[in-house]
């Protein structure tokens, strides 16, 4: 059940980004507060998710042979990483309209506020993504 809901809100998320318009990368680096800028990071990281899912495929194997060493510690953090991912697109979809996310529908003060804080999280999964991604690779190599 809960794989299921990854996969709902996966599909739904790709989809209203697929629907979008590409933010210009003018705008996005403009002001780093803007949807477009929150937006842009996401679409930076997200095709890293299946290299998640591939590294964490390699490392499983050496994590459950050996549950105190670096590789299930590594792969600990690429799961932390790709849950990071998924919650932060679960909790924009709840906190922001699609016009918001996709068609710069203006933003009350409220929901400025909002995106500053969304701003944070995503540079934070992306440092998690990054480093996990790094980790397992120097592990693998």
């Amino acid at each position: 059940m809960k794989s299921t809901l990854k996969i709902i809100v996966i599909a739904l998320f790709t989809t209203l980004i697929s629907c979008g318009e590409t933010p210009k990368k003018e705008e996005a680096t403009a002001n780093p507060y803007s949807m477009q800028a929150v937006m842009a990071v996401h679409d930076e990281i997200m095709p890293k998710m299946g290299q998640i899912a591939k590294l964490s495929g390699q490392l499983k194997p050496l994590a459950d042979a050996n549950p105190e060493g670096p590789e299930a510690a590594v792969v600990m953090a690429l799961k932390e990483s790709h849950d990071a991912m998924m919650t932060w697109m679960k909790e924009i979809g709840e906190t922001f309209t699609h016009e918001e996310i996709m068609k710069g529908a203006k933003l009350s003060e409220q929901k400025k506020e909002a995106l500053k804080l969304e701003a944070e999280k995503i540079a934070e999964v992306k440092r998690l993504m990054l480093e996990s991604i790094a980790k397992a690779e120097a592990l693998l190599q």
